[in-house]
């Protein structure tokens, strides 16, 4: 027992407060019940009270919840939840009753405190009596209004439940971000949520679209609490914030389980992640009448959903290099069906991670879908293990240009510091060219020319001749001379995307265009002083540029860039109009003459922003060329639909 909940610790640790869980949902509930089982049959032991688990981080002032904020009681088989079910009627002397069945949304427990209307405080749930307050990152976040809508009454004051979370496009759109950055990929959206709420970097913030889900109350002074579940939805969604989506209703039991079950089957198509559903009383007298427990109210439960899981057979660890020299290790094993989606490969993320699971290549291993998104390795079946089998070897040399590694005597992290590296030179050129938009280049071609030598810097895409490229990559005449029009084309892209391709450490989209601003053009941008930066960007980012732009070899690009003719535009931003902020925009089909990212900026430097999925909470839908079910969606629900002329013109673009 005394084992059981140290690990248990250590394990609430990494999930409450490093956002960084080692184990599944359900391996930590088996823990939790191992547990608990022990207790009961030796209650002399003195079981320790139980808890919810604490989210506090030691680095954000706390503060204390009106009502407490408590967890669930969970369940995972159909028989656990007739036993719930029974457990919760039995004292209401009901058969059956109203329930609301609602998706379980997977991020960060969160309470907002509003006065008359008015945000006053955010909290995490921290141990359930006080969390941290994360007020300053909720009031950044594009999904929480204040004000709320004019027009109603509010109570004097009331504690709004809810969740933090990252959809599955942004979590997609972080990730590629990630690689083209040269960082490993984040593994989870609930584990990226976590963090980037608790994070006190702005620029990471705002980089990072979070969403937040209101699903609660607790306090809630000077009106009436709303009769039901159903109602409060209703007023959440008049006072302007996100309510719960895909929400069910049912009466008995038989129907309530069936709900689940069709929800499970939905789980990849919502657009966001979770892992179950949380059945709840309609009634609030009815919940009133059964209360709470230590750590769970009576009236509820989280009805999880157990982890898809495949077995495999690992063939192979390859290390990736990214584009800073940071080594990634990379499962490759025999392709198998997971969650719907057939995966032969796995990012591992460090040698920690190889470490932890004690992988030998010929294992059979265990993979999920992290999040239903990411798979992931998550267990070994050793018993399986062939005799002989060799334990995963960590590479002293690059992979890539055989450079002695950094890091071999058990650094965090392998690297290559060999600035030649041919994988280094490539990814750094991926990421420039994804930047400055030159349609047509990808990944094979780069690699053909960096590996002849024609490629070693961005000024050096400007040096190409049709010959070259015919010569070295084997394109055809028609798609070399398309792309050397992109690359010229590029010579004009925005100055802040030049400065983001340049992969400055610290310096994305958000920030690159602070620089632009300031910088006019590359000459300006060359000659920016760190010192001067400090205000806008903050001491750690503006030493980043200034360490940057002292480097002679980056002023030495600078200049080739310039010399090879390259004169980017001064940023532009369309002017916002009154009805643009907070609106939300949906895009479906491809717009011509306009990327899906460019368009996506041009909402946001408008105050608006641009979701994934089609709801009640949508203002417009753009329905370019080939649209989808997003299309059907918007006309079902009343939303209205622009072309992509018409969008250009509301946002008064040319």
């Amino acid at each position: 027992m005394i084992e059981l909940r140290t690990e248990i610790a250590r394990h609430d640790d990494l999930y409450f407060k490093r956002a960084s869980p080692e184990i599944s949902d359900a391996a930590y509930d088996a823990l939790k019940r191992e547990l608990q089982a022990l207790e009961a049959a030796h209650p002399e032991l003195a079981p320790e009270p139980p808890g919810i688990g604490d989210d506090r981080s030691g680095r954000f002032p706390t503060h204390r919840h009106g009502v407490r904020m408590l967890s669930l009681e969970k369940v995972y088989t159909e028989a656990e939840w007739r036993a719930f079910h029974a457990r919760m009627l039995k004292p209401l002397g009901l058969m059956e009753a109203v329930f609301v069945i609602e998706p379980k949304y997977d991020g960060l427990a969160v309470s907002l405190t509003y006065e008359q209307g008015r945000l006053v405080r955010a909290i995490t749930r921290g141990n359930g009596s006080e969390g941290d307050d994360v007020t300053a990152n909720v009031r950044a976040m594009a999904d929480v209004l204040d004000p709320l809508r004019p027009g109603a009454v509010f109570p004097a004051r009331m504690e709004l439940r809810g969740e933090v979370f990252v959809t599955t496009e942004e979590f997609a759109r972080l990730n590629a971000l990630q690689e083209e950055a040269g960082r490993a990929r984040f593994a989870h959206p609930r584990n990226l949520a976590a963090g980037t709420l608790k994070s006190s970097d702005p620029e990471e913030r705002d980089g990072r679209n979070l969403s937040l889900v209101i699903h609660g109350w607790g306090a809630w002074e000077g009106t009436s609490v709303p009769e039901s579940e159903q109602a409060f939805r209703a007023t959440v969604q008049a006072w302007g914030l996100p309510a719960v989506e895909r929400v069910q209703t049912a009466r008995t039991a038989d129907a309530v389980w069936g709900a689940v079950q069709t929800l499970a089957g939905q789980r990849r198509e919502l657009g966001f992640p979770i892992d179950g559903a949380v059945v709840k009383l309609d009634d609030t007298a009815l919940r009133r009448r059964l209360g709470e427990g230590e750590t769970a109210p009576r009236w509820a439960v989280a009805c999880k959903f157990s982890p898809e899981r495949a077995v495999t057979r690992l063939r192979a660890i390859t290390w990736q290099v990214g584009r800073t020299g940071v080594l990634t290790p990379v499962a490759e094993f025999d392709p198998v069906d997971v969650g719907g989606a057939t995966v032969a490969r796995a990012t591992l993320h460090n040698r920690g991670v190889i470490a932890r699971l004690g992988l030998h290549v010929g294992d059979f291993i265990e993979i999920e879908r992290a999040g239903e998104i990411i798979p992931t390795v998550v267990a070994v079946q050793p018993g399986r293990r062939a005799d002989g089998a060799l334990p995963v070897e960590t590479p002293l040399r690059c992979p890539a240009c055989a450079s002695v590694l950094e890091g071999t005597d058990g650094a965090a992290a392998l690297r290559c510091s060999n600035p030649e590296c041919p994988a280094q030179r490539q990814r750094r050129l991926e990421h420039f060219v994804a930047c400055v938009d030159i349609d047509g280049l990808g990944p094979a071609t780069l690699g053909a020319l960096v590996g002849s030598g024609a490629l070693k810097t961005p000024a050096d895409l400007y040096r190409l001749r049709r010959d070259d490229l015919l010569a070295i990559t084997g394109i055809g005449p028609k798609t070399a001379d398309r792309l050397l029009t992109a690359i010229e084309q590029s010579k004009r892209a925005e100055l802040g995307r030049f400065i983001q391709g340049l992969g400055i450490p610290q310096v994305g989209a958000v920030t690159a265009r602070k620089l632009a601003a300031r910088s006019g053009d590359l000459a300006g941008f060359a000659a920016l002083d760190a010192g001067q930066l400090t205000r806008d960007l903050g001491p750690s980012v503006a030493a980043s540029v200034g360490a940057f732009l002292a480097r002679p070899e980056v002023q030495a690009e600078l200049r080739a860039l310039a010399g090879a003719g390259v004169r980017p535009a001064a940023d532009t931003s369309a002017k916002p109009r009154a009805e643009l902020p907070g609106k939300v925009f949906v895009f479906t089909g491809i717009l011509p003459g306009v990327s899906r990212a460019k368009a996506t900026e041009w909402v946001e430097r408008a105050g608006g922003l641009v979701r994934e999925g089609v709801s009640a909470r949508t203002d417009y839908v753009v329905a370019g060329d080939n649209p989808g079910a997003k299309l059907t969606e918007a006309r079902k629900l009343g939303v209205p639909i622009l072309t992509p002329a018409e969008f250009k013109t509301l946002l008064g673009m040319p």
